[in-house]
């Protein structure tokens, strides 16, 4: 089959490889789109280390292409979405009350084993969920993000009535404002540094959009908000300067919601005082444990929108030229999907 396989930084080929075949209890799924995640790209860049040579992609939809031995309760030809993350099920976090990802045994489709930018990949049964016919896959290949995103804001715990700020509005900063908003946020703040992506912001539900190429976004939630501050600060970009920008943006005894995955040897400093002095609360959140489900009815619900996230579906061929025009913040590049 044909797929993206990451040999090195920056070195990302378009090759022949052989054909996964699934084994028991797995499922072998014909893929019909994958996202490009900022994980991707952290990959690409050498930014989180990973064995190599991989395929990579783990935001993805298909259709199922055949069913391992003892795999019942699918049907060749649905079309699916899949969990990407598969837990050992045998140690003390797996045997733990609720079902979590700290299994230190866990594997992830295509940052552990070879993913979805390829035209199969297999999965456990147990991962594979099925979505409504005539879903766009395209669009159905964001189900993993948006099921991420309800992990998130599960954590944060947004309650009727606050105010939110997300900063940073990519992909997951588009899908935090909306999922914010159905929570009961009554007025949501959208900071980024590129003028497109904020006026895709206030398209998708944003009410105050900032540039902090232009202004202090500090100063300008805090002049609107009575020098008060947010109830809810959403990091959503993946960087330290992002992450200090949250901690200023909530209120005292606001909450603050650690998001965006940065790279791995990046560091975070924090003045104690501060954090004390506001008494924030500041949670994490890590992957999508027993919200897959739900985000699948979320996004058959038509509740968010999805479709306008998406500013390029390209090719699988294509795959190396969209990795290298990510990576270098391309004008005009959001979410980037490829189909093989």
């Amino acid at each position: 089959m044909k797929a993206l396989v990451l040999h090195g930084i920056r070195d990302l080929r378009v090759e022949e490889v052989a054909k996964p075949k699934p084994s028991a209890g797995e499922v072998l799924i014909r893929v019909k789109a994958c996202g490009i995640c900022g994980t991707d790209l952290h990959f690409y860049k050498g930014e989180w280390r990973v064995k190599l040579p991989l395929i990579p992609g783990h935001e993805f939809s298909g259709i199922v292409e055949e069913l391992g031995p003892g795999v019942e309760e699918l049907e060749e030809g649905t079309p699916v979405v899949a969990e990407p993350n598969i837990t050992c099920g045998r140690c003390y976090y797996c045997r733990m009350k609720d079902r979590n990802f700290y299994c230190p045994n866990i594997r992830a489709v295509g940052v552990d084993v070879d993913g979805a930018f390829a035209e199969y990949v297999k999965v456990p049964a147990g991962n594979v969920y099925t979505i409504p016919r005539g879903m766009p896959f395209e669009e159905a290949a964001l189900i993993e993000p948006l099921a991420c995103c309800l992990r998130g804001l599960d954590n944060v715990g947004i309650e009727l009535g606050d105010t939110v700020a997300v900063v940073g509005v990519g992909p997951i900063g588009l899908l935090m404002i909306q999922l914010s908003k159905i929570w009961g946020a009554v007025k949501v703040y959208a900071i980024d540094l590129i003028r497109e992506r904020l006026n895709l912001a206030k398209q998708l539900g944003a009410d105050v959009v900032i540039d902090a190429s232009k202004e202090d976004p500090v100063k300008a939630v805090l002049s609107d908000t009575n020098d008060m501050g947010v109830d809810v600060a959403i990091e959503a970009a993946g960087s330290s300067r992002a992450m200090d920008t949250a901690v200023k943006l909530a209120r005292r005894g606001g909450r603050v919601l650690i998001f965006g995955v940065a790279p791995q040897e990046e560091e975070w400093r924090l003045r104690p005082f501060e954090l004390y002095e506001k008494e924030l609360t500041i949670v994490a959140s890590y992957r999508s444990p027993y919200t897959f489900q739900r985000a699948v009815r979320v996004a058959s619900s038509g509740r968010v929108s999805l479709g306008p996230i998406i500013s390029h579906v390209m090719p699988l061929e294509r795959g190396p030229e969209a990795f290298e025009k990510l990576s270098r913040k391309t004008h005009g590049m959001i979410k980037v999907v490829l189909k093989p």
